[in-house]
């Protein structure tokens, strides 16, 4: 996602020092390098080797360490109940086949009222046209896969999250078009 949005994102984390911070979707490592380097425990998961393994390399190059797993996100068997601070994810649960397996794997990790910050693409999103025309035509449109609100809203109440945050940050566009991203922070809820 956008480095703009990514800096609203990391703050709605709350302090790092001394923190558990779950990294679901690491990608290369970026932000694990980034809450690492902040004081936080990080534990970084992704499903493609080839993230993980840029990751660790990321980690060795920055000199910092911290644990990365290569599993399924819905995989968090090697994580104690109530043993997390925080978790976040950029854009890593639009590839997910069973979004609400993940936040009930994520809500049984996270200490009761930590958050879960996650960026994904504005559902409007899918609405990029492919002319320079500024009324878009259904023969005109793109529909990538793109998880609807009420998706996400659905499956974060059913597994026990309450949401207190969603922000539609304006990023500027090279197209003159500002589809942007979503920053939505939920907090576990019960037990």
């Amino acid at each position: 996602m956008q480095d703009a949005t990514t800096k609203i994102a990391h703050r709605l984390l709350g302090p790092l020092t001394g923190r558990r911070i779950l990294d679901l979707g690491c990608a290369g490592g970026k932000a694990s390098v980034e809450f690492a380097r902040g004081g936080a425990t990080v534990l970084a998961v992704d499903s493609s080797a080839e993230a993980v393994e840029a990751t660790r390399a990321l980690a060795e190059r920055g000199d910092v360490r911290f644990e990365v797993h290569h599993a399924d996100l819905a995989e968090l068997a090697f994580l104690r109940a109530d043993s997390i601070d925080a978790a976040y994810s950029d854009g890593a649960f639009a590839e997910v086949p069973n979004l609400a397996r993940v936040f009930r794997q994520v809500h049984r990790v996270l200490r009761p009222g930590s958050p879960l910050v996650m960026l994904m693409p504005h559902p409007f999103s899918a609405l990029t046209t492919l002319s320079s025309d500024s009324t878009p035509s259904f023969d005109d449109v793109v529909r990538p896969t793109i998880l609807s609100f009420t998706e996400v809203f659905t499956e974060l109440v059913r597994a026990g999250f309450r949401i207190d945050t969603l922000l539609e940050p304006e990023l500027p566009a090279t197209d003159g078009r500002d589809l942007g991203c979503v920053v939505l922070r939920a907090r576990k809820e019960g037990v």
